[in-house]
């Protein structure tokens, strides 16, 4: 006799209601209370030392003998879950164990700050890790303490390439653990992709798993629930096809800030293509129309966090002289208005090498974040069209859109959200209040020998140019290796060619070159190597210096250009000075800088002005004035996120309203 469906299917962990304050208000007080007054820190730390006192005993066992140990801790640990709290004989004796087993797989002992950020995830806290210290060998042990709760665990990663190569390395050590583990790309069909979430530890990036989960419930018909699901199955909706997920429970993200901070207003959407040949001719007419538009005339640019284009009166005056040009659909106000802004958005806001790139006939969003190419997204509200109409390429048929959902939705569905991060400075309160998730910061085993703080103002962009290139020329002469950071393509090429042009070699790392990221990151370390690369590009892979390097000095980190955050400045100085190894982190501002243009505040403009009419009181006021616009830009970009997760509780509880009925 066949087994049914129910029977067949894996068991399923309904994601938590989003809406819902982690745990009760009580929990939520004692919790904050006790890690305001450093309880927490001081219980965790208690049991790392416990930890450690038991690791010598483990390490003498015979193999056999400590596979059953593990064995036997790993079903007392599964036993205790629903009481476990820091202190107890089997956390003890589970994080002791995975220590054991790292030793015996891997060659190395977890150090202090790696067993306490592993034990603290385990907990369900964001740690801030000093860069170099090991958040790969913590975050396995972490997850291993959560398989071992008999639930899928979930790890997230930069990038696809991180994820499978995390994977690999860490799959003794999860076999030994007797824990099964998997890497979940977009290249694997979809039976392989359910086979690899059916392991214990799933590593994946963000994206992914928030596409497979968004694709699932709209094959379940947003059933969520056990019962839900058991309802769904006995209707015969899951004969064909299943859901490839287990549902959610534990998450631990690598690079946190990255993703629920930075990311997390992102919305991945679930659509397929829809044939609208009228939207094709009216974008193609729009563009036509956009080029007899002139800016402060017939339209403005508004600055902030996301740039905005809107109609003048003179504008709209000129757009109903002839709107007749458009197709009879497109001629009514709001459409005509909303269509000439996407073709304005176009040509003065997108900037391509930027926010795209063009490669063999079609427009790839470039992700601002990682200065990863993300060739499976497109814009919605017909942007990507005009993008496409601006750089004479053939249109794309527009999208409809079945399914979305923005991270900071999508991880506040987890029961237990942990993770690790190298910066999360200036971000605590956010986290508690958007995630319910505590920050605790562990400091280095080693003081850091990063040299930062030294700062060259220039007045423009080709100043800027040729200061940093003669640095990077002066430093390349000394035999230093120099890593010189970009915002921009447009900006990482520039400096190659002048580069070139002065005799230095170089190797540029960018979003057209993401394939030899890898490669060149395993060299930027080595000495007389000149390593451009944009934003974050290579974040997750260490810069491993060459003999001899680090007493010379180290690697050398140059910013062309300051970020919104402060945060994502540090992850690029934070490639240097890793583990107690000497370096160097030098910025350059340029006073017509994006920053200030989009958020110094306007009483300090006249303070800019000041800068450039005097070069001596540059270096006085361009510190001063990069906080004040980075502290604004942050603020904006928490508004920002505020509001949108107060939107989305408004909307989810009209859903429930609407069930309900």
């Amino acid at each position: 006799m066949e087994p049914s469906a129910a029977a067949a299917a894996p068991a399923w962990f309904a994601p938590r209601d989003p809406a819902r304050p982690r745990g009760s208000l009580g929990w939520r007080l004692h919790r904050l209370a006790r890690h305001l007054a450093r309880r927490d820190r001081a219980a965790l730390e208690r049991e790392v030392r416990a930890a450690q006192a038991s690791f010598p005993a483990l390490a003498e066992l015979e193999e056999d003998a400590f596979r059953a140990h593990a064995a036997q801790v790993r079903r007392a640990y599964r036993l205790g879950r629903a009481q476990r709290t820091p202190g107890q004989a089997e956390l003890t004796a589970a994080l002791a164990t995975a220590a054991a087993a790292i030793r015996r797989t891997l060659g190395m002992t977890p150090s202090f700050p790696q067993f306490l950020a592993a034990l603290a995830m385990a907990d369900g806290y964001a740690v801030q890790l000093a860069p170099g210290e090991g958040k790969t060998l913590a975050v396995a042990m972490a997850a291993v303490l959560q398989a071992w709760d008999g639930r899928p665990c979930h790890v997230v990663t930069a990038n696809e390439y991180l994820a499978a190569r995390d994977v690999e390395l860490m799959r003794p050590l999860y076999v030994l653990c007797g824990c099964s583990a998997a890497a979940v790309t977009q290249e694997l069909e979809r039976d392989a992709s359910a086979a690899a979430y059916g392991c214990d530890i799933v590593y994946a990036t963000a994206p992914q798993l928030l596409a497979d989960f968004l694709r699932d419930q709209l094959l379940l018909g947003g059933a969520q629930t056990p019962v839900q699901r058991r309802l769904w199955r006995l209707n015969g909706r899951g004969a064909a096809m299943q859901p490839v997920m287990r549902g959610l429970y534990a998450v631990i993200i690598d690079e946190a800030d990255g993703v629920l901070i930075d990311e997390a207003t992102t919305p991945l959407i679930i659509a397929s293509p829809q044939s609208n040949p009228m939207m094709v001719r009216a974008t193609l007419e729009a563009r036509a129309l956009v080029d007899s538009m002139e800016r402060d005339v017939h339209y403005t640019v508004h600055q902030g966090p996301h740039q905005d284009v809107r109609l003048t009166p003179e504008g709209e005056r000129w757009l109903d002289t002839v709107a007749h040009r458009l197709p009879e659909f497109w001629q009514q106000q709001d459409r005509r208005e909303n269509l000439l802004c996407m073709g304005l958005l176009a040509r003065d806001v997108f900037e391509r090498d930027r926010h795209y790139v063009v490669q063999q006939g079609r427009v790839v969003i470039v992700d601002e974040n990682t200065g990863r190419l993300m060739p499976d997204r497109s814009w919605s509200h017909g942007i990507h069209q005009a993008i496409e109409a601006r750089e004479d390429l053939e249109l794309t048929d527009p999208s409809q859109t079945a399914a979305r959902m923005t991270f900071h939705d999508f991880f506040r569905r987890y029961h237990v959200l942990s993770g690790a991060s190298g910066t999360l400075q200036g971000i605590a309160r956010e986290l508690w209040s958007t995630y319910g998730l505590l920050t605790l910061r562990l400091a280095p085993r080693v003081a850091s020998r990063l040299r930062t703080g030294e700062r060259h103002v220039l007045a423009s962009r080709d100043e800027k140019l040729d200061a940093i290139v003669a640095e990077a020329c002066r430093i390349h002469r000394e035999g230093l290796p120099v890593l010189v950071g970009t915002r921009r393509i447009l900006d990482s090429e520039a400096i190659a060619q002048r580069l070139q042009a002065a005799g230095v070699d170089c190797k540029v790392l960018n979003a057209k070159k993401h394939a030899e990221e890898a490669a060149i990151v395993a060299q930027a370390g080595g000495p007389d190597c000149v390593t451009v690369a944009t934003n974050m590009a290579g974040r997750g892979t260490d810069i491993l210096l060459a003999p001899g390097v680090a007493d010379a000095g180290g690697l050398q980190v140059l910013s062309f250009e300051a970020h919104e955050s402060a945060r994502v400045d540090w992850q690029l100085f934070g490639r240097s000075g890793r583990q107690g190894a000497p370096g160097r982190a030098q910025a350059f501002i340029g006073l017509g800088d994006e920053l200030f243009e989009r958020h110094l505040p306007a009483p300090l403009r006249p303070l800019l002005w000041a800068a450039a009419a005097v070069p001596g009181a540059r270096r006085k006021l361009a510190p001063a004035l990069v906080w004040a616009a980075q502290w604004r830009a942050q603020r904006r970009s928490w508004a920002a996120r505020r509001t949108l997760a107060e939107r989305e509780a408004q909307v989810m509880q009209q859903l429930s309203f609407s069930r309900v009925g």
